[in-house]
């Protein structure tokens, strides 16, 4: 008995291992194999099995390689019409993936493929998300984009232009001068350095004017009106420094500047504050 249940066993197992194909069902499915589809379904291959470097599905594969005669089949054994593969795309978008690569597909081919996506559409097959879309096709919007992050950088700026206020300045009477001592005074007490700073942008319309400027030569009075706006600006700063810690007089002075980012520069005065008196 026990050898009897043993051979039943060894021939069922050499049926089975007899009816499953030696390729899977994608596989046959691409190369329209239609009796091997049909041994793996009845040896119990899940139609919907996935397989490749794309992830596809039998319809998937019978539908890129236009294999019409595969796609009625397994569709009729109710194969998911809309699966999507690893690219997010359905059956119907292979069907139509390359339609127009006339040196990997024949004319025949592509006939074939053309058939396979008009009927996978007929029952109902949809696109999937992923169908068409590349990352060249969003760069292609980039040159969109450009003017209106412009556009939109200006009226961030206008916006967030500070507003004009009136420029501090000292109440008191300074000297301010650039050597460290004063002639017919003595220093009595030294405070410490001061100074003061501002960062100017330039003008886009005063950039254009400068720019014609130089076809014709003489002095650049854009920029040179910008410039003696920073230096007051910043030298005011400084003297309301010195008037805060009791200054009467500045000694050292100096002016310096430094370039912050293309179109902006930054310009600085510097001295040492102190409390002066006549000799």
């Amino acid at each position: 008995m026990k050898k009897l249940t043993l051979c039943l066993s060894l021939l069922l197992c050499s049926t089975v291992l007899m009816a499953q194909p030696d390729i899977s069902i994608v596989d046959a499915a691409a190369k329209g194999d239609l009796e091997k589809v049909k041994q793996h379904l009845a040896a119990g291959t899940d139609i919907n099995e996935r397989a490749g470097e794309h992830d596809s599905t039998a319809l998937h594969a019978a539908a890129y390689h236009g294999k019409l005669e595969i796609v009625k089949f397994l569709i009729s054994k109710d194969a998911d019409i809309n699966a999507k593969n690893k690219h997010e795309q359905t059956p119907r978008d292979v069907a139509w993936h390359e339609q127009e690569n006339h040196e990997k597909f024949s004319e025949a081919d592509r006939e074939a493929k053309r058939e396979a996506g008009e009927f996978i559409e007929d029952k109902g097959g949809e696109h999937g998300h992923g169908r068409g879309r590349s990352k060249w096709l969003l760069l292609s919007f980039l040159p969109c984009l450009i003017p209106i992050l412009l556009v939109l950088g200006i009226i961030y700026a206008i916006k967030t232009k500070p507003k004009a206020e009136a420029m501090p300045t000292s109440t008191n009477k300074f000297i301010v001068v650039t050597s460290p001592t004063i002639p017919g005074k003595k220093i009595v007490r030294v405070l410490g350095l001061v100074r003061g700073n501002t960062i100017r942008a330039r003008h886009v319309g005063k950039d254009i004017m400068a720019g014609l400027r130089n076809i014709v030569g003489g002095e650049v009075t854009e920029y040179a009106k910008l410039l003696a706006e920073s230096r007051e600006q910043a030298l005011d700063r400084m003297l309301v420094e010195a008037e805060g810690l009791g200054a009467n007089g500045i000694v050292s002075v100096a002016f310096t500047t430094s370039v912050i980012m293309g179109g902006a520069a930054e310009m600085m005065a510097y001295g040492t504050a102190v409390v002066i008196e006549d000799e």
